[in-house]
């Protein structure tokens, strides 16, 4: 059987689709899928057996003219069975519609926009757990008629291509794996889901000052790298990776941390997909909308509960302004919460076998 997936962004929720697809592929060995994405996102797929990364850049399929012309690309690719839709946003609605034209069964993901509403609005929510969107990417195979479990077991994998660099700054900076090695991503696209910048500043300080740590920084972009780089310089045992390291040299790297501390982002993700321990901050945001951190890592999962302060969720992505005005749920979370949350993380990964 020959399926097409698609799912376009984010990079978290694209990342979330790799343990789905390998368990997917596995349990049904005569399955092959070819996954039509962002070319961004090809490295969170490598040493997948019988998957097809189909990479695109979107800005060359804009409009109804440039989804025709992808759904044509496509389309006489190969002869396809089933399409399967992540995403189900305007642009896959319409080549599914192509697609069911053309004869093929399509079966698209139910987000469940009206539970998440529910759960964030301003009053009256109704404030209870909601599917892991693993298992709702998971439940549109299933509904496909194709038997379907997810592997958690360090889906991302390296690609050794792209070790050479990472060996280079390693000697650059006279680095060797016998202390503690911590990632740090202290950015989010959105302000609400940021822990504030003193704060994290003071974290990473305190860290630094131990010798049996060393700090590796995350982030990227124009904005990001020079904040990071003044962290560098002020704290010793502190690596800027902004600008450095490619993703893929990043997914090499992760293989070496002992530990991430993120805010609800995409390197909370990828992490977790790395086998990685992660501490993950949530402010306006809350697990219960189905993006928490996997593989165990919801217990080390830091924020002010809701009936400490009950406006909370008010956003699944973390893009509506505070209601409050006061952004409480990240100012109201100290630096020893997250310090306990780290110690408790690095325990349990020396004590893992």
């Amino acid at each position: 059987m020959h399926v097409i997936v698609f799912r376009f962004s984010a990079f978290g929720d694209v990342a979330l689709t790799v343990p789905v697809i390998r368990g997917v592929l596995y349990k049904n060995p005569d399955l092959h899928i070819t996954f039509v994405s962002d070319l961004r996102f090809r490295s969170f797929f490598h040493a997948i057996p019988r998957l097809n990364f189909y990479g695109i850049e979107l800005k060359n399929y804009k409009g109804l003219p440039g989804l025709i012309k992808l759904y044509l690309e496509i389309n006489s690719a190969h002869k396809w069975d089933i399409v399967i839709d992540l995403h189900s946003v305007l642009r896959t609605w319409v080549l599914d519609s192509l697609f069911r034209i053309s004869g093929i069964k399509v079966y698209e993901i139910d987000k469940g926009r009206k539970a998440k509403k529910a759960l964030t609005r301003k009053s009256g929510k109704v404030f209870k757990p909601l599917k892991h969107t693993t298992e709702r990417y998971l439940d549109v195979f299933r509904q496909a008629g194709i038997p379907a479990d997810a592997d958690f077991d360090c889906p991302i994998r390296y690609n050794p291509e792209f070790t050479k660099n990472i060996k280079a700054f390693y000697a650059e900076n006279n680095l060797d794996k016998k202390e503690h090695w911590i990632a740090v991503a202290p950015f989010s696209i959105h302000k609400e889901k940021q822990w504030p910048v003193e704060k994290m500043e003071e974290l990473i300080g305190i860290l630094a000052e131990r010798n049996n740590y060393k700090i590796f920084l995350f982030g990227s972009g124009p904005v990001e790298k020079p904040k990071l780089e003044a962290l560098t310089e002020k704290f010793h045992n502190t690596y800027n990776l902004a600008g450095r390291l490619n993703m893929e040299e990043e997914i090499v790297l992760l293989r070496d941390i002992d530990l991430m501390i993120s805010m609800d982002s995409f390197n909370m993700h990828l992490a977790a997909l790395c086998n990685v321990k992660v501490v993950s901050v949530w402010g306006a945001t809350h697990p219960h909308s189905g993006f928490g951190p996997l593989n165990n890592n919801e217990k080390y999962i830091v924020q002010i509960p809701q009936h400490e302060l009950d406006c909370r969720p008010c956003s699944v992505f973390g893009s509506k302004p505070c209601h409050r005005g006061d952004h409480a749920c990240m100012h109201w979370i100290s630096v020893n919460q997250v310090l306990d949350q780290v110690k408790k993380a690095l325990a349990d990964q020396a004590n893992s076998p």
